[in-house]
């Protein structure tokens, strides 16, 4: 089970999360998502069924487009057991204006999966203090 479930977590974040495919597909109706932050940025919170993780995306697509910051995700573990997969990555934002001005930000997700391997929960944890000034 912890082999099929990292496998599965690998493909989504390899296809779904570079722009092949649907994200959303792959995960339970009433999926919880969560990012913890003190910062008052709309993309810190929990996040809870299908509909709210869709606000989620489009806030941060909006974020990025906004700030003119490309995001970038670059994996460097993969850690099964059972139904729940961590994953390490390093994440980097190369600001349009400044290219030179590259910040990285080193994050834990964590997903839950379900019987029919679906995301029912994934928490993500990284240096909130990165993401809020990429991201302000």
């Amino acid at each position: 089970m912890s082999a099929n479930n990292k496998q599965f977590i690998k493909n989504w974040i390899e296809k779904k999360l570079q722009g092949q495919g649907n994200p959303l597909e792959d995960l339970d109706q009433q999926v919880v998502f969560f990012i913890p932050g003190a910062s008052a940025n709309p993309i810190f919170g929990k996040f809870v069924g299908i509909e709210e993780v869709k606000r989620f995306f489009q806030l941060l697509q909006a974020k990025l487009l906004q700030e003119k910051v490309t995001q970038s995700f670059l994996v460097k573990d993969y850690i099964a057991e059972e139904k729940q997969v961590v994953v390490l990555l390093e994440e980097t934002f190369i600001p349009e204006k400044e290219p030179s001005n590259v910040s990285f930000n080193h994050t834990a997700w964590v997903f839950k999966l379900n019987d029919e391997q679906k995301i029912v929960d994934l928490y993500c944890y990284d240096n909130t203090l990165v993401t809020s000034k990429v991201l302000e």
